[in-house]
């Protein structure tokens, strides 16, 4: 068994630990170490010590996406059977009045101020759909025409009225955390589109945030070792990744197959990178993300909510501290008969306030309330203040962005078993962070098994081998010759199935077989009225083609392929995972090249059952080993995109792959799978 360490017991610990129980199972031993006394990290739920009312010391609220697609966050909260409250609000307090969004703009300010507000809201939606908000961060960020302007120059040159300029920065402060000098026109433009209806809901956990974490803990497989403050990172002797620490007792030093660095950026320079290529490769991933954002909550217990119906929603913005977030929490907790106020105060102030005493930072905050509240003094009971410096991004994702290998893995040379996790990486949310966990797991998973099959070959003293040899068609998968044994792996009534749910045309279709072998799935795919070609580098099967289909399966390479450009309808690949690392991406244009419509991906990846792999000795011969979603990746880079994007078909896919028998325990686990195995083609925006 392989041993995995998880730096760092916060949410992206805890959510990195229970996406490797789901994917690896028992398959490796994980042992998470936090430096604190808590698991948790950003997430804090408290209560005050003189009333049992809660309120939130972190995390403020949760991003919902699913108004608009699949929202992985929302359906883990589900899957704990958490219950969650809804949060919004309109107010904003401005030149003492608290006013209601654009209406009580208009009224206070006039027309004109009213009108430019709009404007400005829908040059924002011109400049991101909802569905592009929804993606996320992502290589198309780069194209976006306010990327490489700062989100004061974009105010500046796009908003005339003054007031209605004061009116933005007071809006997204709060989520931005810092000042607009320092962040991109992008990462402002996703933050002021929180404001407009069909882009994003927020919501909270019914009784408190820290729930989430609680419920992950029950469900993750791991030793959990509080009070460990890892000091260093690096190789052993033996070629193992070495953690030194203290444990609170004296220095500590263990060695594993595999480790995630579950951290906030801001940590992430505090621990040693042992090794001149480690460590100049962290310093590289340090600078890169190395845009710090603040906040500082000032959460505040009244005997009575004194404000009665003043603040209706769940929380109003506010132009105090140069524009931060107040929170109502009694609209989303149990804070019984008493009123609980929450200042978000971010970005310079948070910096700058954090240096006075609690004393002093209750004051402000009482100080900084509408007069028509009434008096906040007389009601006073009890303060806390939580400091968050540093705490998030100030353009999260990077500048330009790069893709999700290149963010997760620094040094993937010499240590690709080191995997860094961060919501920094994303965008700052604990929606990005979850995003971040699947990935950096992803490619753990990945690693895991490569480490697993070489173990394996050590152990009964097999050579790690590459090759394809005539061996391996003469026994194939251990099933007998190929020709005999292609149909247990190759169903041509599946793929023509397949292929009509989801592009609705199969007769008379031209399609590439890629990875073609002795031609058999080409004559079966023709005998059901598919015009079928194939290609096949292997002389040795190839030779072996009937002499009925040698006008239909050609010798070749599909890194450089005999055929012109749109040539085909479809491609069914089968043959990418055993393409080199270097060539991959060549060999994905080049299939874009000749295809018309889409692409079926069916080569090996990490994330089928090891049973599975073991049964047939699935990776032998494999190249470029990856996840379904780490191929995705490089489809997305290189001309295609989902098929489920344009006609989301995954019911019927898996309704059909169930009666095919190639569901769980045999090709496709869920129908997840499936969504990544069908790409179509687009416009290459890469391509130059």
């Amino acid at each position: 068994m392989l041993d995995l360490a998880i730096v760092g017991g916060g949410p992206g610990g805890l959510m990195s630990a229970w996406y490797l129980k789901r994917k690896l199972g028992d398959l490796c031993r994980v042992t998470i170490y936090e430096a604190s006394d808590r698991l948790g990290g950003k997430i804090v739920t408290r209560k005050f010590d003189s009333a049992p009312a809660m309120y939130e010391a972190g995390v403020a609220e949760i991003y919902d996406y699913s108004m608009t697609g699949p929202d992985p966050l929302r359906e883990l909260i589900q899957h704990f059977g958490l219950q969650t409250i809804p949060m919004d609000a309109e107010q904003v307090h401005l030149g003492g009045e608290l006013l209601n969004d654009v209406p009580g703009m208009r009224r206070r300010y006039g027309a004109k101020t009213a009108a430019a507000i709009e404007a400005f809201r829908k040059r924002c939606t011109e400049l991101m759909s909802p569905i592009e908000y929804y993606e996320g961060v992502g290589a198309h960020d780069n194209e976006n025409p306010w990327a490489y302007k700062t989100a004061e120059q974009v105010l500046d040159e796009e908003v005339d009225d003054e007031t209605a300029k004061r009116f933005f920065k007071v809006m997204a402060r709060s989520d931005i955390a810092t000042e607009s000098h320092n962040t991109n026109g992008l990462n402002a433009l996703k933050n002021y589109l929180m404001d407009v209806d069909g882009y994003i809901g927020l919501y909270s956990i019914q009784n408190g945030n820290e729930q989430l974490i609680e419920c992950l803990q029950s469900e993750v497989n791991a030793d959990i070792q509080l009070n460990h403050r890892v000091l260093a990172v690096g190789k052993a002797p033996t070629g193992r990744y070495q953690l030194k620490m203290m444990n609170g007792k004296g220095p500590e030093t263990r060695d594993f197959d595999l480790v995630l660095v579950c951290l906030p950026h801001s940590w992430l320079a505090t621990l040693g990178w042992e090794g001149e290529q480690l460590r100049k490769s962290m310093v590289k991933h340090v600078a890169y993300f190395d845009r710090p954002a603040h906040y500082l909550r000032v959460s505040i217990l009244f005997d009575t909510p004194f404000w009665g119906e003043k603040i209706p929603g769940a929380w109003f913005m506010s132009e105090a501290f140069g524009g931060c977030c107040v929170y109502n929490e009694g609209a989303r907790h149990d804070v019984g008969k008493h009123g609980v106020l929450n200042w978000l105060i971010p970005g310079s102030d948070a910096l700058a306030y954090a240096n006075l005493s609690d004393h002093e930072l209750i004051e402000a905050a009482l100080k900084s309330l509408p007069a028509s509240l009434g008096d906040a003094r007389a009601h006073f009971m009890e303060g806390k203040i939580h400091r968050w410096l540093s705490s998030v991004n100030a353009i999260p994702g990077g500048l330009p962005v790069r893709d999700v290998m290149t963010n997760h893995r620094p040094e993937p040379k010499e240590h690709p078993g080191i995997v860094v996790v961060g919501d920094y990486l994303f965008d700052s949310t604990l929606n990005g962070l979850l995003d971040s966990s699947d990935a950096a797991t992803d490619i753990i998973l990945t690693e895991m098994m490569r480490l697993r099959s070489e173990r394996a070959q050590r152990e009964q003293d097999k050579p790690v081998s590459d090759k394809i040899d005539r061996d391996y068609f003469e026994n194939y998968r251990g099933l007998g010759p190929y020709h005999e044994a292609w149909r247990h792996f190759s169903d041509p009534d599946y793929l023509t199935k397949m292929l009509g749910i989801v592009w609705g045309k199969t007769k008379g279709a031209k399609l590439l077989v890629a990875g073609s072998a002795s031609g058999e799935l080409v004559g079966a795919l023709r005998d059901r009225g598919i015009d079928a070609y194939g290609i096949e580098n292997n002389r040795a099967i190839h030779a072996k083609t009937p002499k009925a289909l040698k006008k239909y399966n050609k010798l070749g390479s599909i890194t450089d392929m005999p055929f012109k450009d749109g040539a085909f309808d479809f491609v069914f690949e089968t043959s990418l995972c055993h393409v080199s690392p270097k060539q991959v991406v060549r060999a994905i244009r080049e299939l874009n090249r000749v295809v018309k419509t889409g692409l079926v991906f069916g080569s090996i990846t990490s994330d089928m059952a090891p049973a599975l792999i073991d049964r047939y000795d699935l990776l032998r011969g494999v190249k470029k080993l990856g996840t379904w979603w780490e191929w995705s990746e490089l489809f997305f880079g290189n001309g295609f995109d989902l098929s489920m994007h344009r006609n989301d078909c995954a019911d019927a896919l898996w309704e059909a792959t169930l009666a095919a028998g190639k569901g769980p325990g045999q090709w496709y686990a869920d129908a997840d799978s499936l969504r990544y195995s069908f790409f179509d083609k687009v416009e290459d925006e890469d391509d130059d």
